[in-house]
């Protein structure tokens, strides 16, 4: 793995153990997690007191954002447009 790439992944690492990610990023985390020694042992760290940096500001926390009824109303027309396939087969072949 690139340097780069452990660096992106050990700056999600806050984010992680407090829940902050989308559900995309927490599963590339914690799949990174599962196979790297280094940010496991960094997740098992106690916290340390927070102290504000002084030369820029903290990023302001994600809203998480839940699939809601785009993803249903796709799935409903993804699943009737097979139905429809399924059904004109069957009407042409049979």
């Amino acid at each position: 793995m690139q340097e780069d790439d452990h660096a992106e992944f050990q700056a999600k690492l806050g984010a992680y153990s407090v829940g902050a990610l989308d559900d995309v990023d927490w599963l590339l985390v914690r799949t990174h997690v599962a196979e790297c020694e280094r940010c496991r042992a960094e997740l098992a760290r106690p916290e340390l007191p927070h102290r504000p940096a002084r030369h820029r500001a903290a990023p302001a926390p994600r809203a998480v954002q839940r699939p809601g009824w785009p993803l249903v109303i796709g799935t409903a027309a993804v699943s009737a447009l097979i139905a429809f396939g399924v059904g004109y087969a069957l009407g042409v072949t049979g």
